[in-house]
């Protein structure tokens, strides 16, 4: 195990830029038309090296914090002031691996949140330190992402993990074989229109697809990632009618996400009108896995049994600490969910937590998921963490429901136009991704840096 460079923060700071959607965002009990975006930008000194370094990520109103006492507007000003307090501790990282400066700005940036703040929301700032963390140190070494996670600069295999050696960690992560390219997985939201019909009058008139079968159309997806409300009856009525439409499609995979709103009981009888349909007999088999279908915290205190267990489960909200998947991993949960606003270091661990239970002969995974990645910074961070660990098939929604670089001016567009032509393309004096045949290729990512 190599000893991972320690750094010192010259300086720190943080800004926000509105993003509007295009179309309305459903997830859980919410409806996001508009939020903001957070940059964080630092400088570090390393190895006698000075670097910059970068990252973003949206501030998603009322996923990190579901209570019903926060506004959505709350919520978003709470992973602001957690940003605030990360950036603020950040000024004192010196002598500290990034893994270590995460582990401390985690505690910190929790201790000084409002009392009750969940987790999720109150690592949000530490996750965006850590990235920019991450960029200024590749930079610093000439390194991509990727060549820095396989030599473990980081500091994953020093991380507080007694489910899983630090050795093994150091050997799986010198093992990683990255992608060049995904195949990202549409969301399906509660009421996006599926048809051309069902597009109401409202909706943008910018050209890009709306409906379901637009999408197809204009991209080739194959891979789709659904909503569900929690009403066994609603669900099965919108997996019915979906399945009218990709249902005989070659090659489809679905995934199915629940967001906390079922109960245990209530999902064992979606289960059960799921598995007895007929008419949903070819869709059910491209089914890969549902996604968080009870509460955060009841998730992890009850066994997977047989009559829940018919899918393979995951968690996503769950995932709020370093430990939580091996908590999962024990309950019988098959898998867990990456985001990078969770933290890359966390998503490097439980791959290799994968990797070891694989070793052990059972069927595990890790999935890579979205929460609205914005094209640019965001979405090319987000996605390098995923193409890095070999995921090709990763939930992509923000370009879709918002997208078109908000807050990006001409220059910096064409920047990222320049640099990432095998992502970006011009389209109707916007730019979007390049989707071709369900695929983005994603090569000019592994360049030195993380993801820019």
């Amino acid at each position: 195990m190599t000893d991972a460079p320690r750094l010192e923060v010259n300086a720190v700071s943080f800004a926000t830029r509105r993003v509007r959607f295009r179309l309305p965002f459903h997830f859980g009990n919410s409806v996001v038309t508009e939020t903001e975006e957070g940059v964080v930008s630092l400088t570090i000194t390393v190895g006698g090296k000075r670097a910059e370094g970068r990252s973003a990520q949206l501030l998603v109103p009322r996923w990190f914090d579901k209570r019903a006492v926060r506004s959505n507007d709350e919520t978003v000003a709470d992973l602001r002031l957690s940003l605030e307090i990360a950036c603020r501790l950040a000024e004192t990282i010196s002598g500290e691996t990034i893994g270590e400066a995460t582990t401390r700005l985690r505690a910190g940036t929790e201790a000084a949140m409002p009392a009750g703040t969940p987790r999720l929301a109150a690592h949000f700032g530490p996750a965006l330190v850590e990235m920019a963390l991450i960029d200024a140190l590749c930079f610093a070494f000439g390194l991509n992402f990727t060549q820095a996670a396989r030599a473990d600069l980081f500091g994953v295999a020093a991380m507080t993990a007694p489910d899983i050696a630090p050795q093994t960690i150091t050997a799986t992560l010198a093992r990683i074989a990255p992608l060049p390219a995904i195949t990202p997985r549409q969301t399906i939201g509660f009421d996006a229109p599926l048809t051309a019909e069902a597009v109401t009058t409202d909706m943008p008139e910018d050209s890009r697809p709306v409906s379901l079968e637009a999408i197809i159309r204009a991209t080739g997806i194959r891979a789709f990632k659904i909503k569900l409300k929690g009403d066994p009856d609603a669900d099965i009525d919108r997996l019915s009618a979906i399945a009218r439409i990709v249902g005989a499609m070659d090659g489809l995979r679905v995934t199915l996400d629940a967001n906390e709103q079922y109960s245990a009981a209530r999902f064992a009888g979606f289960l059960d009108r799921l598995v007895a349909d007929e008419a949903l007999s070819s869709f059910r088999e491209a089914i890969a896995f549902i996604e968080q279908p009870f509460d955060r915290e009841e998730a992890l205190a009850q066994d997977i049994t047989p009559e829940i267990g018919r899918f393979p489960l995951i968690i996503d909200e769950s995932d709020d600490h370093d430990g939580a998947f091996a908590s999962a991993l024990e309950r019988g949960w098959s898998g867990t969910s990456i985001k990078s606003c969770k933290g890359v270091l966390r998503a490097l661990l439980n791959f290799c937590r994968v990797q070891a239970a694989r070793a052990e002969g059972r069927r595990v995974f890790i999935s890579a998921e979205d929460l609205t990645c914005q094209p640019g910074l965001c979405w090319q961070q987000d996605t390098l963490v995923a193409a890095t660990l070999g995921l090709a098939d990763v939930e992509r929604n923000g370009h879709h429901f918002a997208g078109g670089m908000q807050g990006c001016d001409d220059l910096q567009k064409a920047r990222l136009l320049a640099a990432h032509p095998d992502i970006y393309t011009k389209q109707n004096s916007q730019i979007g991704l390049r989707i071709i045949d369900g695929t983005i290729a994603v090569g000019s990512l592994f360049v030195p840096g993380f993801g820019r």
